[in-house]
């Protein structure tokens, strides 16, 4: 009996139409890969953009004709806010900042700050008061009232805007029970320095656009405040003298609607704007409003301009640092430049600014990025650029 052969194994080659189909696909799929690299290769080495695992952009290289650069955004680029709100004063504020507030009404503060860059902050006091008119006032109160506090505050002379600026860190000589004031908020700075009076306000004090040392850092913000005075009271000079007929006023000063936002000296041109938008949000609730009123005995005029001092405030600092000179900025930008070895650079297609390592465009061979004018000096810069 005749066995039936038996069939051949189902074989790859054998089968035409599975062959054909097999290397069809084959060659599709390495075309479309080499397409694709070719896409990506492009998009890589050709001149785009990409994010390295530093957060920071990588721009150029490979065909684009434009040397590849690396950028670190400033940190003002990219701020998110968060609303402060105790029940009795609320405020946008850059997210991861604290804010401090006491408990008085008649000399409420709320001083918000960055823990990390302390120089970066907005302080806003209602009332700060007891000052002295002279230094022969302030020795009469140490000498014959120890024990009132008055000895040890500050003499605001010229009663100015900026005589209390320069007077307001004595209030450290005050001891901590005499202190529910700005000794417990403000920095103990030195050298208060007026760049600029920019005008009055709508409150009454001087616009001062100034400078001061803290920590070693100078320091840039924009102030306002309003010295008062209530009028006089006359005391011998010497009471124990019955020959001695010499008076001096004793009369304390106050101050009130003490605002300031302040950065570092370098960065304030970049911070500005984003402090005056952070004042201007600043609101006082009804229920504080009603508890401020009542203290002022009813004053409501005062308790009126209070509750539109901020936005108005906001508006017309924006209004007069538009307005200032600008010669300050050109020469201090450039000298911060110069101390800490930086040159600036303009992106000619997005115009922003760059700090650059000194000798960046003497390396540079692009055309992208090209020197600073001097009227870009009084821009923020928006970020660090450095060859990769």
């Amino acid at each position: 009996m005749n066995k039936k052969a038996a069939k051949p194994a189902p074989s790859f080659f054998n089968n035409n139409k599975f062959v054909a189909g097999f290397f069809i696909t084959l060659f599709g799929t390495i075309i479309i890969g080499l397409c694709g690299g070719m896409l990506i290769g492009a998009l890589t080495n050709g001149g785009g953009e990409t994010v390295n695992e530093n957060g920071e952009i990588v721009r150029g290289g490979g065909t684009s004709g434009e040397p590849a650069v690396v950028i670190k955004a400033s940190d003002t680029k990219n701020i998110q806010y968060e609303k402060f709100d105790n029940g009795l004063v609320s405020m946008q504020i850059p997210k991861g900042w604290k804010v401090e507030t006491n408990t008085s009404v008649l000399i409420y503060t709320i001083h918000a700050y960055d823990p990390s860059h302390p120089e970066r902050q907005i302080f806003a006091m209602l009332k700060s008061e007891g000052y002295n008119k002279s230094q022969e006032s302030k020795n009469w109160y140490a000498s014959y009232y120890s024990d009132s506090g008055f000895g040890r505050m500050p003499v605001i002379s010229p009663q100015t805007t900026e005589g209390f600026y320069k007077a307001f860190p004595g209030v450290y000589e005050l001891k901590s029970s005499e202190a529910d004031t700005a000794r417990d908020f403000i920095q103990k700075y030195t050298d208060f320095t007026t760049i600029e009076n920019l005008g009055k306000t709508i409150l009454g004090g001087d616009l001062l656009r100034a400078s001061y040392q803290y920590n070693g850092k100078k320091v840039q913000g924009l102030f306002t405040a309003t010295v008062v005075n209530f009028g006089t009271y006359m005391v011998k000079k010497n009471p124990y003298n019955f020959y001695d007929t010499t008076q001096i006023d004793a009369s304390p000063l106050s101050v009130y609607d003490i605002f300031f936002f302040t950065a570092g000296d370098d960065e304030f041109n970049s911070w500005q704007s984003i402090l005056d938008k952070c004042v201007g949000t600043l609101e006082y609730s009804n229920d504080f409003m009603q508890a401020h009123a009542k203290a002022l005995q009813g004053q409501s005029e005062q308790t009126k301009i209070l509750s539109q001092a901020a936005q108005q405030i906001s508006d017309g600092i924006m209004d007069s640092w538009n307005k200032r000179q600008t010669s300050y900025d050109i020469t201090s930008q450039k000298q911060s430049d110069a101390t800490l070895g930086y040159e600036r650079v303009k992106d000619t297609e997005t115009g922003e600014i760059y700090r650059a390592t000194n000798g960046f465009m003497d390396s540079y061979s692009g055309t992208r990025y090209q020197a600073i004018s001097d009227s870009d000096y009084t821009k923020g810069i928006d970020g660090y650029i450095n060859l990769k």
